[in-house]
């Protein structure tokens, strides 16, 4: 059960539950990726063991009072050993830098969309790959063309492809809608109203690799004018609902006919 403490994090803007222990735990004491089960639904974040009978747990993109509350928390991953902290402003950046080194994994999901772990980027996209959150925009001008990219030959998967103005998995400590911000910045410095219209769930096979994504799609109107990362794209375009360049991404033509027949766009 959750118990209060002395609130350094929630000084910081990192909150934390601590659950006392009955007996000290059995493991290395350090920092650890944890999955937290409350009222029946699943919470990424990171926990810290360091007293013997005491764990601090944050979880990421939750707001809610858990005082008095009971948790089920399962251990992931140590990600490092217990640091010694001067003050409040080192703890935070070092909580910053611990939530930055998880950028390169990915929420895994059942079938449900609910999250019951993590995996690194490459790890899920092997072989027949595990099913994760990802997100694919959509955005349009006011003629109502889509802006279109085409993916990097630096691409893992699909390189050189058409798609969707931009898509991205979901990492760690983000929502859908925080992934889809994140990514219209980094590819295109671009911001956008987005709105979610659907998901889906999809499997493509690339060589030795997979994408098996539960996708969250969104639609925006440009605001502004793309600027384009040459890292991330090759060519992009604004593009007629009639008139599509080849070859298409397997999950944008899934996204197309689930639109067009929508009503939401028309072709």
């Amino acid at each position: 059960m959750v118990i209060s403490g002395r609130k350094l994090g929630q000084k910081i803007g990192f909150p934390t539950a601590n659950l006392p222990l009955r007996k000290p735990l059995k493991i290395r004491r350090g920092v650890y990726t944890v999955l937290v089960t409350y009222n029946q639904q699943n919470y990424l974040g990171l926990a810290f063991y360091g007293q013997p009978q005491l764990v601090e747990v944050y979880l990421f993109n939750f707001k809610q009072n858990l005082y008095g509350e009971k948790l089920i928390v399962k251990l992931l991953d140590l990600q490092r050993p217990p640091q010694r902290i001067k003050n409040l402003n080192q703890l935070s950046r070092l909580i910053k830098q611990d939530i930055t080194k998880l950028n390169d994994q990915v929420i895994l999901v059942n079938k449900q969309d609910r999250i019951i772990g993590l995996e690194t980027k490459l790890k899920a996209h092997q072989g027949r790959a595990k099913l994760h959150r990802a997100v694919s925009v959509q955005l349009f001008n006011h003629q109502g063309e889509w802006l279109l990219q085409q993916r990097s030959k630096a691409k893992l998967l699909f390189p050189l492809f058409w798609a969707n103005t931009v898509c991205t998995d979901v990492r760690s400590n983000e929502t859908y809608q925080q992934a889809a911000q994140r990514r219209l910045q980094e590819e295109f410095g671009l911001t956008a109203q987005l709105k979610p219209v659907f998901k889906f769930s999809y499997t493509a096979r690339w060589r030795e690799y997979s994408e098996r994504e539960i996708d969250q799609v969104f639609i925006g109107t440009v605001s502004g004018q793309p600027r384009p990362n040459p890292q991330e794209i090759n060519a992009w375009q604004f593009c007629c609902l009639d008139n599509w360049p080849q070859p298409l991404a397997p999950w944008f033509k899934l996204i197309l006919k689930k639109l067009s027949s929508s009503g939401i766009v028309k072709s």
